[in-house]
């Protein structure tokens, strides 16, 4: 762990410390780090923790210093719900605020949408959507915190034999999040010699999935695997039971989002596996522990791995000011260079495209609760 990342954490864990004992920044301006992410509407289920994490390592990183002694200013503009929106706050924040970087939402048809706009600012961005096209889209500019949908995508599909299944379907979110990870699962799944009986699609506001699943049903599907944001995973958790389905289900991550989980009864938990980014929990112990404990205290939920991929973003971040300034291009070659960087969520290594994420868990909820408990890390194979 560098310098910068053990004096932030060791601060960040006496973060009940009052105002007065902070350290006083030297002269000079803030150093202005943009958000453009969803603060309000249907995606802020998500987006509110990273915004909460964000904020956090903002206090995190002052606590510590600062960067240089200057104090780091995080400006955040709402992304909203819609690509256009997203677009918008982007070209705001820049126009306005003057980032040295920016992070972006979670959400790829977003992350696509502003694309052309970083590549045209030419100011580094973190985000952390999964569709495989923003990579190819990035102009090296863009770096992603989360794994691509082709790393969870395998990591269903593996666990498809763990299960050993043998007649997948596929229900996803009609997006370019949804069917990239529906095309990279049936695509491994067929590598691994395991047709799936068929894939569904349903759009971002239905609220009936019904004649899907049953199709599904009819297809002699032995497993369901599933590629959803929080609202509609869990709507779509709750009408499998509804529906009496047995169908063991592997959901994506955002089923097991804590905005997802509080929609869900025990009940509907029962028979379903997810893929996530990493196990939140603080049985983890160490940095992970300090993590969920402080936000938990902080904000009176639980953490999630989007929150915490973004936490950790921050930190790889508050590291590249102190070492190279806030000039965009030094940043963006320090991050570009980054190689086993220890985060708590993950251990990020950036390749040619800007991802950093390689692996992925499957957790399952204990019998009778909505608890998550590890069942399997999955690795690059």
């Amino acid at each position: 762990m560098s310098i910068t990342r053990r004096t932030i954490l060791s601060l960040a864990a006496g973060a009940a410390v009052g105002a007065a004992t902070r350290p006083a920044f030297a002269a000079g301006e803030p150093i202005v780090v943009g958000a453009a992410i969803p603060t309000t509407g249907p995606l802020s289920l998500s987006g509110k923790q990273y915004f909460n994490t964000l904020t956090m390592a903002e206090e995190d990183i002052n606590k510590a210093g600062g960067v240089n002694g200057r104090p780091f200013k995080l400006v955040v503009e709402d992304a909203g719900a819609s690509n256009s929106t997203a677009v918008s706050a982007f070209v705001k924040l820049v126009q306005e605020s003057k980032p040295s970087f920016v992070f972006l939402s979670s959400y790829s048809t977003q992350n696509l949408a502003t694309a052309p706009e970083v590549i045209k600012a030419k100011i580094p961005v973190m985000y952390a959507g999964g569709a495989d096209a923003v990579a190819d889209n990035a102009g090296g500019w863009m770096f992603r915190i989360r794994p691509t949908d082709s790393v969870a995508a395998r990591g269903m599909a593996q666990f498809v034999k763990t299960l050993k299944a043998t007649k997948p379907g596929i229900m996803y979110i009609q997006n370019d999040f949804g069917q990239g990870g529906a095309t990279a699962a049936a695509k491994l799944l067929e590598a691994n010699g395991i047709t799936p009986v068929g894939s569904e699609a349903y759009g971002q506001n239905d609220k009936d999935f019904s004649a899907q699943l049953l199709r599904l049903r009819q297809k002699g599907a032995d497993v369901i695997l599933t590629f959803v944001y929080p609202a509609d995973g869990a709507l779509l958790l709750r009408q499998i039971k509804t529906l009496g389905l047995k169908t063991p289900v592997i959901a994506s991550s955002g089923s097991f989002l804590p905005a997802s989980v509080q929609l869900l009864s025990p009940a509907d938990l029962e028979n379903v596996w997810g893929v996530i980014d990493t196990f939140v929990d603080p049985s983890v112990g160490a940095r992970m522990a300090d993590f969920t404990t402080r936000y938990k205290a902080k904000f009176g939920q639980d953490g999630d791995a989007y929150g915490l991929a973004y936490y950790d973003g921050a930190l790889i971040l508050a590291e590249g000011l102190k070492k190279v300034g806030p000039d965009p291009q030094k940043l963006r070659d320090f991050i570009a260079a980054q190689k086993s960087w220890e985060g708590i969520g993950q251990i990020y290594s950036f390749d040619d495209k800007g991802n950093g994420a390689p692996g992925v868990v499957v957790v399952k909820a204990k019998p009778g609760t909505k608890t998550l408990e590890l069942v399997e890390r999955i690795r690059p194979s």
